[in-house]
């Protein structure tokens, strides 16, 4: 509980304070892992609630088509591959961020945009369509201090310069990319291996 306590405290000291905060977990290995965890089960839930719960005013899906595994592996499929490519790509800068440290900076980008998005989702039960581009700005809040947050913490976990800071997030776009193509390459390749050994299967069980 003490771990969470700490955790919690030190991510809303870092939510106001990013550069103090990212300070302390550079230098300090401030930061808990398990709350970090409640962050993306957070960040997961507020995807669900998005399809589910969003006023009906506001939501566009249907509701007998949601998938809660497909949210999941979408959310945090999407984490992952955020992870390893920045790790992937500040290792191959040679930068100073060790995977505990940029785990916990991606994690606390999240907070900003998931509160947020929470509160739209609540707010779009009790609201009209007038009341639409005052959630939406809420929403776009919450994305920009997400970004200031990611920005900041690249520059002080990673021990960057401005224009390496901005180097390095292009190229972990363009790593997340390539891991997304190499998956698409992989579930085509067992989609087609499969493929294969059930035709194989299907004619030796006819031929006997």
């Amino acid at each position: 509980m003490n771990g969470l306590k700490e955790g919690a405290k030190q991510c809303r000291y870092t939510m106001f304070h990013p550069v103090n905060g990212f300070d302390q977990i550079k230098w300090n290995n401030a930061g808990s892992m398990l709350f970090c965890v409640l962050i993306l089960t957070a960040f997961f839930l507020v995807r669900v609630f998005d399809e589910a719960l969003m006023g009906f005013i506001f939501n566009t899906a249907n509701p007998e088509e949601i998938s809660v595994p497909s949210i999941f592996l979408i959310s945090m499929g999407g984490f992952a591959i955020c992870y390893v490519s920045n790790w992937a790509v500040s290792s191959l800068m040679f930068t100073e961020g060790k995977s505990r440290q940029v785990f916990v900076m991606l994690c606390y980008t999240l907070v900003p945009y998931t509160v947020c998005d929470l509160i739209y989702i609540f707010a779009s039960n009790f609201t009209n369509l007038e009341m639409k581009a005052f959630l939406t700005a809420l929403r776009v809040v919450g994305l920009l201090w997400s970004g200031l947050i990611l920005l900041i913490g690249e520059y002080y976990v990673h021990q960057l310069t401005a224009v390496k800071v901005f180097l390095n997030l292009v190229l972990t776009a363009a790593g997340i990319v390539i891991l997304l193509f190499l998956l698409l390459l992989g579930y085509s390749l067992v989609q087609q291996i499969y493929a294969f050994l059930y035709t194989i299967y299907n004619e030796i069980a006819f031929r006997l």
